[in-house]
C-alpha cells in the first residue's frame, strides 16, 4: 500500500510539473491580426459594423472556452484597407515587417487576391471568411490562403440545377438565361466560371457588365444600356453576380419591365448576404433568389450563436440582434478556427519562444482542421477552400430575409426541400414563356385572327397541303401559301382567285375551239377530203392541234399552290407541246419544200415518213426533258423570298442551278428547231399560194422567238420579287403563243371553206405556178 502511496505521489507531481511547465509556456496573449473593410462608425454600413460585433463575440466565446487557449487570452488587433487593394498591400508589408504570419479577414475577393500574392511573397498565411471568387482556388498562386467560404462556383452550379430543375416542368422560358456582372474580380471571375459550366440545355442569351465604384460609398452607376441589351435578348432569367449597385440595379430593371411575375432573378452571396433599406428594393425583391454555402440550422452551434446574438447589449456590442445575414456564422467561424489554429500551435510548443511561425505552418494547421462550427462542419480540401454545400433561398420582404428552398451538394445533386414563394407570392411557378402576341391569317376560315398570348396558336409553315394558321406577312405578298387561296384572295388587290377564274374560263374556251377545230380538220379533211385541207396535211393538222391542246392545258399546271406533283408535269406539259407544235409546221413545210424543189420528179412524201420527221424532231426534246425529270427532278420546296414560301424549284440530285441547265438546254434546241423552220420558210417562198405556208410559218416562227427572247428573261427576273405579275406574264404568252399559231393555220383553210367555197369541196384552183415549176396541174393538186 505504502508504495502504491508514493507511485501515486509521483504521478501528481509529474502532473504538476507539466501543468506549470504549460503555463509558464503559453503565452499570456495571443494576437489574431484581422483586415477588415471599415471601422465600426455610425456611418459605417451596418454589415460591416455588425462583423465587427461578430468578431468581438467570437473573440469573447473563444476566451471563455476552455478548452481553446486556456492558458492565454485571445486578442484582435484591426487593420482596415478601405477596400482599397493598393491600401491593403500596403498594410500586408507592414505586418510582414512586424513579423506577422497569420492574417484573417480579406472580406473582398478583390482585395483577397492582391493579398493572397503578397502573402506568398512575404510568408502571411491569410485565412477570409467569405471571399468566395473562384480565381482565388489556386494553390499555386495563392498557396497560403485558406478560406471558410467555398469556391463561388458552386453558386453557379446550384443556380443552373435550379433552372433545369424547374424548366422540366415548364420546358419554354426556362432555356435561355442572361447574366449581368460587375466588372470586378468576383463577377467576372464568378460569371466566367458559370457560363464555362452552363451545359448545353441552357443558352446565355447575353453577358453585360458594368463598372460599379459606389461599393463602399453607396454611389449608383447607370445602367441603363445594359439593360436595354437584356431585354432585347429575350430571356427572362436574369442572373447578377454583382458585388454592390443591387438596389439601384433592380429600380432600373423594373422600370425597363424586366421585374414580374414572368421574370426570375438569382443573386449570389455577394448580395444575398446583404440587407436591403429602400422599401421599394423589398418588394421588388420578393422571390429573389439568393445562392448562399448551405448554413444548416439544426445544429448546437447554430442555435448557439442566435442566443449569443439575440441576447448581447446592443449599447455595447453594436447592431447586435437585429437581422442575420449568413456571414456573421462565417466570420464567427473564421476566428473560432484561427484560435483553434493558435491552441494547435501552442500545444506543439510552437508560441512558447515568441519566435515567427511561418505561414506555410499555419495553413497546414489550418487546412488540416475539422469541428463543427455555427455555419455548419467547418473542413477544408487540399487548396483551403471551405468544404461545403450550397443552397437556394427566395427573399421574404416581411421578414427581409431568406428562406431556404434547396441544396446542392456534387455528390448527392439538387434537392427541393421547400416550394419557393415568387413573386406572385404564390408557390406557382413563373411561366417565362412569354411572347409578343400577333397577328396570323387562318387559311381555312380565310381570315385575320390575332393571338393575345404570342403562344396559343402554332404558325405553320406553308409546305404542307393542309395548313391552316400561318404568318400575317403571308397574306396578300403575291406567294399562293394557303390551298384554297383565300391568303391571296380576301382583300388583296392582286386576286389570285378571281385572276385563275377569268384566265381559266378564257383557257377553257381556247380549248373548246381546238377541239372544235380537230372535229372540223377530221371531218372534212379525212372523211370528206377537203381540198383545202387536203393540202395542209389534215394529219399533221390533227398532230398540230393535240400539240395546242396539250399547251393550253399547262397553264393550269401553275393554277392554285404549288404541288410536287404539278411542279415535275409543267416541263412535259408545256416544253413538249411547243416543240412539238414547231416540228409540225416544219414538217409540213419539209414536205412542201421536198415536192416542189424538183417539181418535174413528181416526189411523194406520205404522211407516215412526215410523222418519222415530226419523231426524229421530238425525240431529242423528250430526251432532254426525261433527264431533266432524273437529274434536277422538279419539285416544290420552302425557298427564301423576304419570306419562305412553298414554291417550284430544282430537286433530284443536283438542285439549283440544275434546272435552268436543262430549261436553257430545251430552249436552246427549240431555238434549233426554229432555225430550221425559219429555213423550210425561206426556200418555200416561191411556191404556189395553194400550197405555201412559208408566211404564216415565219409569222408563227417570229412570234415564238419574240416571246423566247423577251418574255422568258422579263419572267425570270420579275418573278421572285412579284410572282403575280409574272403569273399573267407567263400564262399571256402560253396563250398568246398557241392561239396565234392555231389563228394563223386555222384561220385561212376555215375561212376559205365557209367564207370563199360556201362549205363546198372546190378541187381546182387558180395558181401562178409557171410550167417550169410545175408542168402538170395534177401533179400539184395531189397531196398524197
Amino acid at each position: 500500500v505504502s508504495s502504491l502511496l508514493v507511485v501515486n505521489m509521483r504521478v501528481q507531481l509529474f502532473l504538476i510539473v507539466c501543468l506549470v511547465s504549460c503555463v509558464v509556456g503559453s503565452p499570456k496573449n495571443v494576437t489574431l491580426t484581422t483586415m477588415n473593410v471599415l471601422p465600426s462608425l455610425p456611418e459605417t454600413p451596418l454589415l460591416f459594423r455588425a462583423l465587427e460585433t461578430v468578431i468581438e463575440l467570437a473573440r469573447i466565446t473563444v476566451n471563455e472556452d476552455p478548452s481553446i487557449l486556456p492558458f492565454s487570452e485571445l486578442l484582435v488587433s484591426p487593420v482596415y484597407h478601405f477596400g482599397s487593394a493598393g491600401l491593403a498591400i500596403t498594410e500586408m508589408m507592414k505586418l510582414s515587417e512586424n513579423d506577422v504570419s497569420l492574417v484573417g479577414g480579406n472580406f473582398f475577393a478583390d482585395v483577397s487576391t492582391f493579398t493572397a500574392t503578397v502573402g506568398g511573397v512575404f510568408d502571411i498565411a491569410q485565412l477570409s471568411a467569405s471571399a468566395s471568387s473562384p480565381i482565388l482556388a489556386d494553390d499555386l498562386s495563392y498557396p497560403l490562403f485558406s478560406r471558410l467560404a467555398p469556391s463561388s462556383a458552386g453558386q453557379g452550379a446550384v443556380i443552373r440545377e435550379t433552372i433545369l430543375y424547374y424548366g422540366k416542368m415548364q420546358t419554354f422560358g426556362w432555356d435561355k438565361v442572361a447574366v449581368i456582372s460587375t466588372s470586378s474580380v468576383y463577377g467576372i471571375s464568378l460569371s466566367n466560371e458559370f457560363i464555362a459550366n452552363i451545359g448545353e440545355e441552357i443558352e446565355i442569351s447575353t453577358y453585360q457588365q458594368f463598372v460599379f465604384e459606389g461599393e463602399l460609398t453607396g454611389a449608383l452607376t447607370s445602367i441603363e444600356v445594359e439593360l436595354e441589351e437584356i431585354k432585347n435578348s429575350g430571356a427572362r432569367i436574369i442572373v447578377a453576380f454583382i458585388i454592390g449597385n443591387y438596389e439601384n440595379l433592380i429600380v432600373e430593371a423594373d422600370q425597363k419591365g424586366l421585374v414580374g411575375e414572368n421574370y426570375v432573378w438569382f443573386v449570389s452571396d455577394a448580395i444575398s448576404g446583404t440587407f436591403f433599406t429602400n422599401e421599394t428594393v423589398i418588394e421588388l425583391s420578393r422571390g429573389l433568389l439568393g445562392t448562399f454555402q448551405y448554413i444548416p440550422q439544426d445544429t448546437p452551434q447554430y442555435a448557439g450563436f442566435i442566443d449569443l446574438w439575440n441576447s448581447a447589449d446592443p449599447e455595447i456590442f453594436h447592431d447586435a440582434g437585429t437581422v442575420l445575414s449568413p456571414f456573421y456564422f462565417l466570420t464567427y467561424d473564421y476566428v473560432l478556427t484561427a484560435a483553434k489554429a493558435f491552441d494547435e500551435a501552442d500545444k506543439l510548443g510552437l508560441l512558447d519562444s515568441g519566435e515567427r511561425v511561418s505561414g506555410a505552418v499555419w495553413t497546414d494547421m489550418i487546412r488540416e482542421m475539422q469541428f463543427n462550427g455555427t455555419s455548419g462542419p467547418v473542413a477544408f480540401d487540399s487548396i483551403g477552400d471551405r468544404i461545403a454545400p450550397f443552397s437556394i433561398s427566395y427573399y421574404v420582404p416581411e421578414t427581409g430575409q431568406y428562406e431556404l428552398a434547396a441544396i446542392y451538394d456534387e455528390t448527392t445533386g439538387f434537392e427541393l426541400l421547400k416550394d419557393i414563394v415568387w413573386f406572385s407570392n404564390t408557390t406557382e411557378i413563373p411561366d417565362l414563356d412569354i411572347r409578343d402576341p400577333f397577328h396570323y391569317w387562318s387559311c381555312h376560315d380565310g381570315k385575320k385572327k390575332y393571338d393575345p398570348t404570342g403562344k396559343s396558336v402554332h404558325l405553320h409553315t406553308p409546305d404542307g397541303s393542309n395548313i391552316d394558321d400561318i404568318d400575317f406577312d403571308y397574306h396578300c405578298d403575291h406567294f399562293i401559301d394557303c390551298e384554297n387561296m383565300s391568303d391571296e384572295h380576301e382583300d388583296c388587290s392582286a386576286d389570285f382567285v378571281t385572276l385563275f377564274i377569268v384566265f381559266g374560263v378564257v383557257t377553257g374556251v381556247l380549248v373548246l375551239i381546238a377541239i372544235f377545230l380537230m372535229f372540223f380538220v377530221i371531218i372534212f379533211g379525212l372523211f370528206l377530203e377537203y381540198r383545202r385541207l387536203r393540202v395542209a396535211s389534215p394529219a399533221f393538222l390533227v398532230l398540230l392541234l393535240i400539240s395546242i391542246i396539250v399547251g393550253y392545258c399547262s397553264v393550269y399546271a401553275w393554277f392554285g399552290k404549288p404541288h410536287p406533283v404539278a411542279c415535275g408535269f409543267q416541263p412535259w406539259l408545256l416544253g413538249l407541246p411547243a416543240i412539238s407544235m414547231i416540228s409540225a409546221l416544219c414538217a409540213k413545210s419539209f414536205r412542201i419544200w421536198r415536192i416542189f424543189k424538183k417539181a418535174s420528179l413528181k416526189q411523194r412524201i406520205s404522211d407516215l415518213e412526215l410523222l418519222g420527221l415530226w419523231a426524229l424532231l421530238m425525240l431529242p426534246a423528250v430526251l432532254i426533258v426525261t433527264i431533266w425529270t432524273i437529274v434536277s427532278t422538279p419539285t416544290a420546296e420552302m425557298k427564301d423570298f423576304d419570306d419562305e414560301h412553298y414554291v417550284c424549284t430544282t430537286g433530284g440530285f443536283t438542285g439549283e442551278p440544275g434546272g435552268y441547265v436543262f430549261f436553257s438546254i430545251l430552249v436552246a434546241y427549240g431555238a434549233l428547231v426554229l432555225l430550221f423552220g425559219i429555213f423550210l420558210s425561206i426556200v418555200t417562198r416561191n411556191v404556189p399560194s395553194m400550197f405555201n405556208e412559208s408566211k404564216l410559218l415565219a409569222i408563227s416562227i417570229y412570234n415564238l422567238i419574240f416571246l423566247s427572247v423577251v418574255i422568258i428573261p422579263v419572267f425570270l427576273v420579275v418573278n421572285p420579287f412579284n410572282p403575280f405579275a409574272a403569273w399573267i406574264l407567263r400564262t399571256v404568252a402560253i396563250l398568246y403563243a398557241f392561239t396565234a399559231t392555231m389563228v394563223l393555220q386555222f384561220g385561212p383553210p376555215l375561212f376559205g371553206i365557209i367564207v370563199k367555197d360556201k362549205c363546198k369541196n372546190v378541187r381546182v384552183f387558180k395558181t401562178s405556178l409557171t410550167m417550169q415549176q410545175a408542168p402538170k396541174t395534177s401533179s400539184l393538186t395531189t397531196s398524197d
